[in-house]
């Protein structure tokens, strides 16, 4: 009698423990699927993407899109090449794998990211993206490079740090151009960027540092630099080299192409005979850091372009 309830019991602690562990299961079922990460609905030019709420691991294949996560604080896991060859970004890439031009997917799938960032004109194959995370497609020229930082911040929910930054970025370019309206006044600023014999005029909405220049420092430009670069067209004029008098300005910040590019511009008599080039009021310009807008490289042009025409 007493084998029988000594089995009895056992198998009654045996029934009691597995109700105990399921019970457990449950409750870690449960626990893990209140951790699940939260979303929200993003209309991006894709569609209506459900991103995480809060991401994590981003691959920003936008490689001008990179600073403004780093600055509103977004881990970014992946990036392409010319993000690495930014000078602004000094310091600023540890842990980041470089993904090369852009394009490729099969780099981007061991990454295991929580949200993509790739423009509409890239040439990915955003479908593809979208199997392997959410992917948030954007055109590249629908929102100035302002307006595109505020849309990551409402994006991802970081709209304090992106006014913060705002509100800092207004202080440094009213001190900055109080130093530079003293020492050039009403002097013409121009933006260029030479591709062999190709001359490249920057406007205020194309990058290249031209809306600090015309806008946050209030410099003026050449009169058709205003018709041809910055009341129509892109945010750039393409001028011939004969036609560069007409648009050279009091002070000029110039620089290849690209990195390496050819600068035979800079070689022929036109350019030598400019007075901006005679007073020695020329100033390179990174082809990489100038590319980026920013607030990252905004920063860092600001710096630049002040310390120059102030020295």
């Amino acid at each position: 009698m007493f084998y029988t309830y000594k089995k009895i019991g056992a198998a009654l602690i045996a029934v009691l423990l597995i109700a105990a562990l399921a019970a457990c299961g449950n409750s870690s079922d449960t626990k893990g699927s209140s951790q699940k990460e939260e979303t929200v609905t993003y209309k991006a030019e894709n569609g209506n993407i459900k991103i995480p709420k809060h991401p994590k691991r981003v691959v920003v294949m936008a490689d001008g899109y990179y600073g403004d996560f780093k600055q509103l604080g977004i881990n970014v896991v992946g990036a392409p090449e010319n993000v690495f060859k930014n000078p602004y970004y000094k310091g600023k890439t540890k842990g980041v794998t470089n993904i090369g031009d852009g394009t490729s997917v099969e780099k981007i799938v061991d990454l295991k990211p929580d949200l993509i960032v790739v423009w509409t004109t890239q040439g990915a194959d955003i479908e593809k993206l979208e199997k392997i995370a959410p992917t948030v497609a954007i055109k590249y020229d629908k929102l100035n490079n302002i307006d595109q930082f505020k849309e990551f911040a409402k994006m991802t929910g970081t709209e304090d740090k992106a006014d913060k930054w705002l509100a800092e970025w207004d202080k440094k370019t009213a001190a900055a151009k109080t130093k530079v309206h003293k020492a050039v006044g009403s002097k013409t600023i121009s933006i260029m960027q030479t591709n062999g014999k190709d001359i490249y005029v920057f406007g205020k909405d194309f990058g290249r540092g031209g809306s600090i220049i015309y806008d946050k420092l209030g410099l003026n430009a050449t009169k058709l630099t205003k018709e041809k670069a910055i009341n129509q067209g892109p945010g750039y004029a393409s001028i011939s080299l004969e036609k560069l008098p007409d648009f050279a300005g009091d002070y000029i910040f110039m620089g290849p192409w690209q990195a390496g590019g050819d600068t035979g511009v800079l070689d022929s008599p036109i350019w030598k005979n400019l007075d901006a080039v005679k007073q020695k009021h020329v100033y390179h310009i990174d082809p990489i850091g100038f590319y980026f807008s920013d607030p990252i490289s905004l920063e860092g042009q600001l710096d630049y372009m002040t310390k120059s025409l102030t020295k």
